[in-house]
């Protein structure tokens, strides 16, 4: 049996490391999951379906807080992702929920390039700052992290795909210029959209 086992919560959701998820507990099986992970204070495994295929790839959390409780049972909680890892196969019979057996996944040692962070932080403010219309805190430029680019792409507007391919890369400096070339191709765009906001905004027209 290879790996350690991992109570697992598929959805259709990439969680980062360090990222906060709000989630609404409706199922059985999660709520016995989760009322577990609160009480015995451990970890569940988020991981990725999608056109009802499972990812291989994926990432823990940890409920951080319990917002709602409900009287049929039904929780609103908020999750913190934590370790990525790696699924090697998963078991229905061994709980309620399904049990994977997985290997946890560690950043390779090589140094993160300053000049590729400084830039695709540059890039990603360029972006928040059309989207968020100055109402997203920029990123400091000198901030220095190995999941650096699990912090951008909180809010960068990828796809799950891109957030998945993202997530599976064991390379920071990769993620980076993954980052890097999705900002370059996607602000462009959305600079388009702004003028014809602004177009359509002044027109004239009543």
């Amino acid at each position: 049996m290879s790996g350690e086992p991992l109570p697992l919560f598929p959805l259709q959701v990439v969680l980062f490391p360090n990222s906060a998820l709000s989630l609404h507990i409706f199922e059985e099986r999660y709520k016995v999951l989760i009322n577990e992970c609160v009480s015995d204070n451990k970890e569940l495994g988020i991981i990725l379906v999608n056109e009802s295929k499972m990812s291989e790839i994926g990432c823990t959390a940890t409920v951080k807080d319990v917002l709602q409780k409900y009287e049929d049972g039904r929780l609103d909680i908020v999750v913190q992702g934590g370790r990525r890892y790696k699924l090697y196969r998963y078991d229905y019979d061994l709980a309620p929920y399904t049990v994977g057996f997985v290997q946890y996944l560690e950043n390779s040692d090589e140094p993160v390039d300053p000049p590729l962070a400084q830039e695709t932080i540059e890039l990603f403010n360029k972006l928040v700052s059309v989207v968020y219309r100055q109402k997203f805190e920029p990123v400091p430029l000198d901030i220095r992290s190995d999941d650096l680019s699990f912090l951008l792409a909180q809010k960068a507007g990828m796809s799950l795909n891109q957030r998945q391919g993202l997530l599976e890369l064991v390379s920071e400096n990769k993620r980076l210029q993954m980052l890097r070339g999705y900002f370059v191709d996607v602000i462009p765009k959305l600079a388009q959209l702004e003028e014809v906001e602004r177009i359509i905004r002044s027109d004239g027209y009543v």
